[in-house]
């Protein structure tokens, strides 16, 4: 366990200091900003509408349709999904290509630790830098609680889907980057694959029985929506953790070759 974090904070600290991470730290803030003052702005013209027509038709039960949790919050955490699709794999693509690029994975490899110290460290500095881009949101978290009444459950559901869903992102990405020495085509085969995970969901749509179902259920998306709508049910976990767990073994063969090479 040592070990995993010691590469761990070594990674994290090269993350912290690459500028490259605080341009994608940077545009997730800012996009994630701009979306919620716009969806902020639709919901309040919403509202404001819903009370004229209450009080025009005499209808108290018309703001009963207004819903904080699915009107804004849902579509703000949505947004976030959509942006660590592409952000998430311009953080994994150097993890460890970029050991090859410095030729520090020889060292790396020869040293008294295990594949799963190294996979496993690199991991869980990924995640660390995740955990601080989606905290960006905590301002707008803080605003919708102090002039708002959303339904806690529903948005921690919600946030757990999404950092379920990141951190698979980041199980791919760290296996794109662990089978070439590009950062290019590390960052184009990590949403290549996660694309294809997403996608597969739409083909559901064309087919029936079965197949539509077993496609519907393969697709990270149709699991990060059920945490979205405020469930969180064992099938969509079990889902997450298998994909954290055959990527991150992946990974380890791959390193593993690396070595023999």
């Amino acid at each position: 366990m040592s070990s995993i974090w010691v590469i761990a904070k070594r990674e994290i600290k090269s993350l912290f200091i690459s500028p490259a991470a605080y341009i994608v730290l940077g545009i997730f803030a800012l996009l994630s900003g701009v979306q919620f003052l716009l969806s902020l702005e639709r919901f309040d013209q919403t509202l404001q509408q819903a009370k004229i027509q209450a009080q025009l038709m005499k209808n108290p039960e018309a703001l009963s349709f207004i819903n904080l949790n699915g009107m804004l919050i849902s579509n703000v955490i949505a947004f976030g999904y959509f942006l660590i699709l592409f952000t998430i794999p311009a953080v994994t693509m150097k993890l460890l290509c970029e050991e090859r690029n410095n030729g520090t994975h020889e060292l790396l490899l020869t040293s008294p630790i295990s594949a799963w110290d190294i996979v496993l460290g690199k991991f869980l500095a990924g995640i660390v830098f995740f955990l601080a881009m989606v905290a960006t949101n905590a301002l707008f978290l803080i605003v919708m609680f102090k002039y708002g009444n959303p339904e806690p459950g529903p948005v921690l559901a919600g946030y757990l889907g999404l950092i379920f869903g990141g951190i698979s992102f980041i199980s791919i990405g760290l296996f794109a980057s662990a089978l070439t020495k590009n950062h290019i085509i590390s960052f184009f085969t990590s949403l290549f694959i996660s694309l294809v995970l997403l996608m597969i969901g739409w083909a559901a749509g064309s087919t029936s029985g079965h197949l539509s179902e077993f496609l519907q259920q393969a697709s990270i998306t149709t699991h990060f929506e059920t945490f979205n709508k405020g469930l969180i049910t064992v099938s969509s976990i079990v889902y997450f953790v298998t994909l954290w767990i055959f990527f991150l073994s992946a990974t380890r063969v791959a390193v593993q070759s690396m070595a023999r090479n």
